[in-house]
């Protein structure tokens, strides 16, 4: 498929019109995206070969409807983007979660620059994601109605991608403007599935994230957040899960798959 094809058949699929002006249509497309194809690392978690082209992305996440994650997710708008012609550039961040931990650079997202502005668009962080692009303005606060984003410089000048989380910004992943290719993005991807230290292996994460109702699969709990609350709902036994997996984030998978999940990232860590 070209990138044409890819991109029609995307915005297809979301129902994003592609005519509308730019910016316009990557706010349709980001919230509409976090929305529909979940964030998840079950190709992880079932050990598979996870191919990060163009069309392998596309085939996994719209046509399977099996979700990804971020060198997947962001790989697809990333084309779709592209197709439309529009200035955008690969970059690779760091997953901090408010420390300064050394990590390695294994968080993709996309710089788009549209009428002398640059953006963030980010369509592949799970819960804490933002569900429009977030301008790229030192000290700009942005609220999206449903939780508040700015990026700031740290004292290595660096950026950070911050949320507001219990009344202070709390950064999400930090980043620089340097070049990235789809070759950097490959080192990133094979780390974060295929190294014994990267997260991904040794936790089962979903989420779909709609306009005041997230909802997030953590191991052995199901977080729903609405209107500022959060419920937490045990995943006691094998059926939950499935049902969870294949009613609330609409994933085609057998029962056999829902009891291996649930073997390995559940009962053994509650044992």
């Amino acid at each position: 498929m070209t990138l044409t094809e890819i991109s029609n058949a995307y915005f297809t699929d979301l129902d994003v019109n592609p005519n509308l002006p730019p910016l316009e249509v990557i706010r349709d497309m980001q919230s509409r995206h976090i929305a529909k194809y979940s964030f998840n690392n079950l190709a992880v978690a079932l050990s598979q070969d996870i191919q990060i082209d163009s069309e392998s992305v596309f085939n996994k996440i719209v046509r399977q409807g099996f979700g990804g994650y971020c060198f997947e997710h962001n790989k697809l708008t990333f084309d779709a983007l592209s197709a439309l012609d529009l200035d955008v550039r690969i970059l690779l961040a760091r997953v901090v979660y408010n420390t300064d931990n050394d990590v390695p650079r294994t968080h993709r997202i996309t710089l788009l620059t549209l009428d002398d502005a640059q953006y963030i668009v980010d369509t592949g962080f799970g819960h804490f994601g933002a569900r429009f692009p977030i301008k790229l303005e030192e000290g700009l606060e942005q609220d999206l109605g449903d939780a508040i984003y700015r990026i700031v410089k740290n004292a290595r000048g660096d950026y950070c991608y911050q949320i507001l989380k219990d009344g202070v910004f709390f950064t999400l992943y930090t980043f620089d403007l340097g070049r990235y290719t789809e070759a950097d993005c490959l080192t990133g991807h094979f780390y974060s599935h295929k190294h014994p230290n990267a997260a991904f292996l040794h936790n089962l994460v979903v989420c779909r994230k709609y306009f005041n109702d997230v909802q997030s699969l953590r191991n052995g709990e199901l977080h729903r957040m609405r209107q500022g609350e959060t419920t937490v709902e045990p995943v006691a036994d094998i059926e939950t899960l499935h049902r969870h997996l294949t009613q609330t984030f609409e994933l085609n998978v057998d029962a056999a798959v829902s009891e291996f999940l649930f073997n390995k990232f559940i009962a053994e860590k509650s044992a």
